[in-house]
């Protein structure tokens, strides 16, 4: 095996895989990146514990020149140290021996020992085969959504159906949600190209859905395939491969968390309520923080017994109906805000001891985030 690539294409691939293998562990069978060269086509390679990534490329990008074809597997770890660390802007991949893979960049020469790889699950490149459930979305539209929504599941295993995004196809719409079960909650629809009208629902693990999003971000492509069946998940781009298990399960229906009735609603500056929140996030004890509404601003105020207080407010763009005050978890609250890209946010007060709804002003859009208050004694 023979191939001259720019050291930023072979970074770009090398840091896409090593996504789906680094939370392997050191020393895994299956923490490793495979380099196949094939025809006109360089595959790179990698497989996770619910993850697996391929990255290609063709020898139609004059970035890259194949002489000799083969394949070689090696350490991920050491691979990727290596690539993103070479100065030269060249990168000379070789395989002379068996299993001995040279690496040569300007000065630089590297000798890495590869290992056999028969029992490790790649992808085949022969045996995959096209399924009819599959959409086309927007890139620029799906890696928002994840973002708004994958961080609210749960991160501790008791139920592990609140560890997962519960991703729902229906006619022309995508809509993702998830929850802890506990504090949060959080949906986003978006539209899709859903030609053959296939509906389906299925559960991804959150944690895998924002590495997609990181590799999605930076992979410069506008529209993305998605396929999906009863054991997995594939996202395409041209260049781009990847898998995700699923999780198995019935995901709880959320429909009847979302109030229905409120009493207040405001609309204010989301980038203005954000820096005002993280400020008076700094002496929340216990990331407590109290909204006060009352005519026509907002007040919010935190503090730490050994420490001292914080108070700030800001105006309202509108209010309508009563004044109210809630105390609310702020480490959850400017979390998601900083997920929201939008210029304005609508928050819906229902109650002293039910959720507030944090939802778009924009009738185009379709999102909702709901989040519990924390019940103090003047609750």
């Amino acid at each position: 095996m023979l191939i001259h690539i720019s050291r930023e294409l072979l970074v770009k691939a090398i840091q896409h895989v090593y996504k789906a293998v680094s939370n392997n562990g050191r020393g895994s069978m299956i923490s490793v990146i495979n380099i196949l060269v094939q025809n006109e086509w360089i595959f790179i390679s990698g497989t996770g514990t619910s993850l697996a990534v391929q990255y290609k490329v063709c020898t139609s990008d004059s970035k890259v020149r194949i002489f000799n074809q083969g394949s070689i597997t090696c350490q991920a770890n050491y691979l990727y140290e290596i690539s993103r660390k070479l100065v030269d802007d060249i990168v000379i991949i070789e395989v002379i021996e068996q299993r001995i893979l040279y690496i040569t960049s300007g000065s630089t020469q590297v000798r890495l020992n590869g290992m056999l790889h028969t029992d490790i699950p790649f992808f085949s490149q022969n045996k995959y085969q096209q399924t009819t459930n599959q959409f086309i979305v927007p890139c620029n539209l799906l890696v928002p959504m994840i973002k708004q929504v994958a961080g609210v599941a749960s991160t501790t295993d008791a139920k592990p159906v609140f560890m997962g995004v519960c991703l729902e196809i229906q006619g022309s719409q995508l809509t993702m949600i998830a929850t802890d079960g506990v504090v949060r909650m959080a949906r986003c629809s978006i539209p899709i190209e859903n030609d053959a009208g296939w509906t389906g629902i299925s559960i991804i693990p959150a944690t895998s859905l924002i590495d997609i999003a990181k590799m999605l971000t930076n992979d410069g492509f506008t529209d993305v395939v998605i396929e999906l069946n009863h054991y997995e998940i594939r996202f395409m781009t041209p260049n781009l491969l990847i898998k995700s298990a699923v999780i198995e399960g019935l995901y709880p229906s959320t429909r009847n968390l979302v109030p229905h009735i409120h009493v207040s609603e405001v609309v204010l500056d989301n980038i203005s309520f954000r820096q005002l929140l993280d400020r008076v996030s700094v002496l929340a004890g216990y990331h407590l923080v109290t909204m006060q509404i009352s005519e026509g601003r907002l007040t919010l105020l935190s503090n730490t017994a050994e420490i001292g207080g914080i108070s700030d407010e800001l105006d309202l763009k509108e209010q309508s109906g009563e004044n109210f005050s809630i105390t609310i978890n702020g480490k959850f609250l400017i979390s998601t805000l900083r997920c929201v890209n939008e210029d304005y946010i609508r928050i819906r007060f229902t109650g002293s001891r039910s959720p507030i709804l944090l939802l778009p002003v924009r009738e185009e859009r379709d999102w909702l985030f709901l989040l519990t208050p924390v019940l103090t004694k003047s609750s």
